[in-house]
């Protein structure tokens, strides 16, 4: 199309670019950017004429997600209580400046006996800072709730980030928050030891394609691009895939074309039944009236269109789905990360996520959850759209697309993270599952959005919801 049919309604989204090069490369790459991270907090709170100290292991999870185990003594007896708090990250707007906070999702869960007196909810507050390695947040004070439904500051004595490694060393310190039986106790002493994988035979083909030009979206699509180059390459060496024929598709080759080339190249290569295709989109997407797919074009726009207002090249993701399908690979993987409305909405961007100063490094992976998501028995579909019809994508420039955030965090968690213990798993095998895992990137999505502003009043909020396929179910 060479421009505007005045009589059609269009539907844009946003999307990334990388360099157009194969590859085929032995991996070694280093570990995934930003994992489980701990906090210790000491603080001091004013309650029936008397001064309780309060003692705070949080865990923070790289999706934004934290658990807490808050002790404190109490009482005529001094008799100790013990809580768990579900927490999230969570943002305040005012007069331009972000206020970034840690705060409870669900009520306290008294783990050996109910304070009968009430147990007072702290709020965790954080600075953003930078160093060499980019952004952090630092803890800055803690807040506690009130009977008049205010938050009052409290005297914070102790806070320290603490390393896996700290907490190996100092078993008393963990079990004054954590049982034996806890799977987080376990996580932490369990003995494990890191065999070598098994050469496998299979292959992974990957092919990246980020508009990182575009100025509305570029920022974004690089940091998706990076996130998602070393989540699969990680990913393929520990699977024991020895090599990957990599496709970076971005910067000035960022083209339709380029990416027909890629999907021939992938069909001249024919991989086997038991290989891995991965298909990776970030930039602009959008949708024509009347499109019957529930996911979106991918644009291939240029300036030039922009400004005439043209709909330019695209490529519909279900389409690039449907025919890397029809090779039967064992795993077809295609996520985009784009909008899927109207071509001429702006893309937004909305607040970046709680991480700590030096990221983290992942626990051992757990091969038996690895093969049974990228090994299974019988060929594997899935199709990611990160928003439903209608609605915008939204990302930060340093933590890239909200759902392929939350996505590789998922994944991280479940394959080298706590939830990838083996007490965790049923009978001896393994618990991971493609649905959860893209059901609850999708949840974390749609609670991270809500917080944006995406219409002309204040409560228009962001609606992103994916839409995902995952056949057969599993």
């Amino acid at each position: 199309m060479t421009g505007r049919n005045k009589n059609k309604k269009y539907f844009f989204c946003r999307y990334i670019p990388v360099r157009f090069l194969m590859l085929v490369l032995t991996v070694n790459i280093c570990q995934i950017g930003y994992a489980q991270s701990y906090y210790y907090f000491e603080y001091e709170v004013s309650k029936a004429g008397s001064i309780q100290i309060f003692k705070t292991l949080v865990t923070l999870q790289p999706g934004g997600t934290a658990s807490a185990r808050v002790q404190y003594n109490a009482g005529e007896n001094n008799k100790l209580y013990l809580y768990e708090l579900s927490l999230v990250d969570s943002s305040i707007e005012k007069a331009g400046t972000t206020s970034k906070y840690l705060i409870s999702r669900t009520n306290p869960v008294p783990l050996l006996e109910e304070d009968a007196t009430g147990f007072i909810k702290p709020r965790f507050i954080f600075q953003k800072k930078y160093d060499s390695t980019g952004y952090f947040y630092e803890a800055a004070g803690i807040e506690t709730d009130t009977t008049i439904l205010k938050q009052i500051p409290v005297k914070m004595t102790v806070s320290q980030q603490k390393t896996y490694e700290e907490l190996r060393q100092d078993e008393p310190f963990v079990s004054s928050f954590y049982f034996e039986s806890d799977p987080f106790y376990q996580y932490i002493f369990e003995e494990r030891t890191r065999a070598a994988p098994e050469v496998r035979t299979e292959k992974m083909f990957l092919i990246i394609v980020a508009n990182t030009n575009d100025h509305t979206v570029g920022a974004s699509a690089k940091t998706d691009l990076k996130n998602v180059n070393r989540l699969f390459n990680t990913l393929a060496k520990d699977l024991g895939i020895s090599k990957i024929s990599s496709l970076y598709i971005s910067g000035n080759d960022y083209s339709k074309q380029a990416v027909e080339n890629a999907l021939s190249n992938l069909e001249m290569q024919k991989p086997s039944a038991k290989d891995i295709v991965i298909f990776y989109y970030s930039g602009h997407g959008f949708r024509l009236q009347g499109d019957k797919s529930d996911y979106p074009r991918m644009s291939f726009r240029t300036a030039l269109n922009k400004t005439n207002k043209e709909v330019g090249e695209n490529i519909g993701l279900e389409d690039v789905y449907n025919r890397i399908k029809e090779l039967k690979p064992g795993v077809t993987f295609v996520l985009g990360d784009c909008c899927n409305a109207d071509i001429f909405e702006n893309p937004v961007f909305g607040n970046d996520m709680i991480r700590p100063k030096g990221g983290g490094v992942l626990g051992n992976f757990n091969l038996e959850s690895g093969k049974k998501l990228f090994f299974p028995p019988a060929p594997l579909a899935i199709i990611i759209g990160s928003v439903k019809q209608g609605h915008l994508s939204v990302g930060h420039p340093e933590i890239g697309g909200y759902y392929t955030h939350f996505f590789t965090t998922e994944l991280e968690k479940n394959l080298w993270g706590y939830y990838s213990v083996p007490q965790l798993l049923f009978g001896g095998k393994s618990n991971a599952s493609w649905l959860r895992m893209l059901i609850s990137a999708r949840e974390n999505t749609y609670w991270k959005s809500k917080a944006k502003q995406c219409g002309k009043t204040e409560n228009d909020r962001c609606i992103q919801e994916a839409a995902i396929n995952v056949n057969p179910p599993q």
